[in-house]
């Protein structure tokens, strides 16, 4: 009874720290920085947690603050969305050789975001990018496929916007044409 009780009360943790971060995201972007700094390793050392409906909690939460902080046209020309991405690509790499679900599902989400918010993405397609060219080399699968589905995708319908990290998509798809384990 206490694991599930202590498992309520981060959750609920969590969720005052994703209304904190919302209610904060109109600050201006030096006190908005500070702020995410400390918060990002939080989501970090939660969605790397050992309790898999703890970790998978904190990354959705996690995709839902990126959904709305992608909308905020102030952080659109500045490097804030690379920031705001990197606890996804922090806690991927943590699960590279541990985790299948918690890679799978971080790659559902960055898919996600790729997909709703694709016009508002500016700085954060480098995280992105480095986000599919882990999953790329995954030896799973429906990571591999499902992260390379995204990236043709973004590649076919939006080109244009991912020019300026052009040297990281040919990396990222030289990195599918080297995983052996799927042609």
């Amino acid at each position: 009874m206490e694991l599930r009780d202590n498992a309520q009360l981060r959750k609920f943790s969590l969720q005052a720290l994703v209304e904190i971060a919302d209610l904060n995201m109109s600050r201006i972007r030096f006190v908005w920085s500070k702020l995410w700094d400390m918060m990002s390793e939080h989501f970090v050392w939660v969605g790397a947690h050992q309790n898999l409906h703890m970790a998978i909690f904190a990354i959705d939460s996690l995709r839902q603050l990126a959904d709305k902080f992608l909308l905020i046209e102030d952080f659109q020309s500045f490097n804030f969305q690379k920031d705001f991405l990197f606890p996804f690509e922090e806690i991927i790499i943590d699960a590279m050789h541990k985790r299948c679900e918690i890679k799978d599902f971080i790659v559902d989400c960055i898919v996600m975001i790729c997909r709703r918010q694709t016009m508002y993405i500016k700085s954060g397609w480098s995280v992105i990018i480095n986000i599919f060219t882990l999953a790329a080399q995954d030896s799973e699968k429906q990571i591999v496929e499902k992260s390379f589905n995204a990236l043709e995708y973004a590649i076919k319908q939006h080109f244009d916007m991912l020019k300026g990290n052009f040297i990281e998509l040919i990396n990222c798809l030289n990195k599918y044409c080297q995983n052996s384990k799927f042609e």
